[in-house]
């Protein structure tokens, strides 16, 4: 086998093996100017484990080996909480390249505890050093550095770009009225706004709103939308700000809706990226303005944009702004204009006459959206038209009818009865079942029970669905019934719904269907974890050595659902198995459920050679949150395996306040 690997892959297999022995820092070391990236790289991995910073830090004050100062930077940055306390040491040196090599790091590293170190290096006389200040503590977010980084607004323009690119970073709204300095009239203009966007304070929509009527410039306008509908987007209640707007409109010529109508029409959320944030901005605009010229537009969207759902919600948001114009845009002569009104409008009984008049529209879209929005009334005196619809509309109007009738009371819903008859269209009687398996009806039980034996598997699946809500001993029979049937998904689906339903006797009948060796045991053995049910514990633990893999697996993630007293014990000895993939679940499982008593455990699975289990460690020991499982954790936090090392920095941000001064 070794004939066959590449010279720099001997080199490799040479370093792993010299690296944990003693002398192998030497190694790692010298591998770091290795002519061969791979080699390099793998000896800034294991430098990050091995290799202490203060070592690693000699390295970067070497101004004369680009090299090695490239490859120690990238070690310290893996290294990450465990290299902060030597990175913000030196921060104090006198080498201004070595401090902004640490600021560098630092940010990149992203543990905000350094940010006090850094505050002062932001007067920093050497440039290069003060910019990076300024970019580090945009990127930890420092909220202490606001005051100073307004300050620096007013210093030349590579610090003035960085000092806002930091802002934007951190969020304050403090920030806000120094960056509204810039807006319009500077070359900074431009990136103030996109900063604006970014903090999104409610203090911005007041001033922002004018300037998008007075600014022509496309570039700056764009940005200033883009700010404006993020701060909608996050405002409580932007209604008394955007009905000044509708009467600025009056005086703006036009200008602004029709641009605002060139980006409701040009783009589309397919094309992504920047002009799909525009439509999306645009959109807010006009909905949350109720700038009556587009809303139109923005109904036609709404309508022939499948992917265009977050309209509706949108203009749900802001009904009061619809609601003037709603009459008028029921009646407008483009369908899709109605179509959208019935789907985003708000109704109520006395608009009942008005909404039933579109369901002989001659357009389906529109008859179906008069369906919904009878349904959104939740008015009995609304079932008669959405039964008729039920039973002589179209697939989308039958849907749609369905839907309205659940939102009915159950004495409006006794006249489903007629849509339940053999001789019904099979398309009815199915829709009519989804209607009772949401909304129950008690003098409806029977013949539900009874359509669950219908020559029909599609009319049995949705009785069965019906029957899972009828209480008593008699629908759960049928449901144990179809654990037999025919029809596998109805099966499947039985399955589903007894765990949904729970009760000591589906939990019986499960437990003795554990002993029928076919590929429905898969999914009972599945079932039974999902219901939680304690009586089936000892038996699936019993049945375990009896499977083969695929339910061995699934036994495992069952009993973690379970949780019974023994579990840890039992996945301990899991841990002891030959298979590397059940030894993998069994250190998953345990990192969910570990307590200070497995410390030991998961210590020896943190050493362990298989990169998932020492990722599955640093998950449990995040959990136990004691100085032993810190020390592990800021060892894990240098393992070569780049998602042992996240996940260990991610327990220790959870697990511990500042896990910086842990490790120093």
């Amino acid at each position: 086998m070794s004939s066959l690997l590449t010279e720099p892959a001997r080199r490799i297999a040479a370093l792993e093996a010299a690296a944990a022995a003693p002398g192998g820092e030497g190694y790692i070391l010298a591998a770091l100017e290795d002519a061969a990236p791979s080699v390099r790289d793998r000896a800034i991995r294991l430098a990050a484990r091995y290799v202490e910073p203060a070592v690693l830090g000699e390295l970067v004050a070497d101004g004369e080996n680009a090299v090695r100062r490239n490859a120690g930077l990238s070690a310290l940055e893996r290294q990450g909480p465990y290299a902060v306390p030597h990175l913000v040491a030196m921060l104090g040196r006198d080498d201004a390249e070595l401090v902004l090599f640490a600021l560098q790091s630092l940010a990149r590293i992203g543990y905000a505890s350094a940010g006090p170190s850094i505050l002062p290096l932001l007067q920093h006389p050497e440039p290069n050093v003060a910019q990076a200040a300024i970019e580090a503590v945009g990127k930890l977010r420092v909220q202490e550095a606001v005051p100073a980084l307004c300050g620096l607004l007013g210093r030349d323009l590579w610090i003035q770009l960085a000092a806002i690119s930091a802002l934007a970073e951190i969020g304050h709204p403090d920030a806000v009225g120094p960056l509204m300095a810039f807006v319009p009239d500077s070359v900074l203009a431009e990136p103030a706004v996109q900063a604006l966007r970014r903090i999104a304070a409610p203090e911005s929509l007041e001033p922002l709103l004018p300037l998008l009527i007075a600014v022509r410039e496309r570039a700056l306008r764009d940005s200033l939308l883009l700010a404006v509908g993020v701060v909608i987007d996050l405002h409580p209640d932007p209604t008394a700000l955007l009905g000044r707007l509708e009467h600025d409109l009056v005086v703006d010529g036009g200008n602004l809706v029709a641009y605002l109508e060139q980006l409701l029409t040009a783009y589309g959320v397919e094309d992504g990226g920047e002009a799909d944030s525009l439509l999306r901005a645009a959109a807010t605009l006009v909905a949350a303005a109720g700038i009556a010229q587009l809303q139109p537009t923005l109904l036609t969207r709404l309508g022939t944009d499948g992917t265009a759902q977050w309209i509706e919600g949108l203009l749900s948001r802001f009904p009061e702004r619809l609601s003037p114009r709603l009459a008028a845009l029921l009646a407008h002569s483009d369908a899709e204009v109605r179509c959208g009104a019935l789907r985003v409008g708000s109704f109520g009984p006395d608009d009942l006459s008005a909404v039933a008049t579109h369901l002989g529209d001659p357009q389906l879209p529109v008859r179906t959206a008069a369906c919904l929005a009878l349904g959104r009334m939740g008015i009995d005196s609304a079932a008669p038209l959405l039964l008729e619809r039920l039973r002589r509309g179209e697939p989308p109007e039958q849907a749609a009818a369905a839907q309205g009738l659940a939102r009915l009371s159950v004495e409006a819903l006794v006249e489903l009865e007629s849509c339940l008859d053999r001789d019904m269209a099979e398309p009815v009687v199915i829709e009519a079942l989804a209607v009772l398996a949401r909304r129950p009806v008690p003098g409806l039980e029977s013949r539900v029970l009874r359509l669950t034996e219908s020559p029909s598997a599609a009319i049995r699946l949705a009785a069965l669905r019906a029957a899972a809500r009828v209480a008593g001993t008699r629908s759960e029979g049928v449901l144990l019934r179809a654990l037999a049937d025919r029809h596998q998904p109805i099966q499947a689906e039985a399955l589903e719904l007894l765990v949904r339903r729970g009760g000591d006797r589906s939990v019986a009948t499960l437990v003795a269907l554990l002993g029928t060796a076919d590929s429905f045991r898969f999914h009972v053995i599945r079932a039974l974890g999902h219901c939680r049910a304690e009586a089936a514990a000892t038996r699936l633990r019993d049945l375990y050595p009896e499977c083969g893999p695929h339910e061995q697996f699934q036994i495992v993630w069952s009993l973690l659902r379970i949780s019974p007293p023994w579990l840890s014990q039992f996945l301990l000895l899991r841990l002891g198995e030959k298979d590397l993939d059940m030894r993998r679940a069994a250190a998953q499982g345990l990192s969910e459920v570990a307590g200070v008593e497995h410390l030991a455990a998961l210590l020896r699975l943190g050493e362990d050679a298989d990169w998932d289990i020492r990722n599955s460690a640093a998950r449990g020991l995040g959990r136990l949150g004691t100085a032993e499982a810190r020390t592990a954790l800021l060892t894990l936090v240098r393992d070569v395996e780049s998602v042992v090392a996240a996940t260990a920095r991610t327990a220790l941000e959870q697990a511990y306040r500042d896990p910086a001064s842990s490790a120093a």
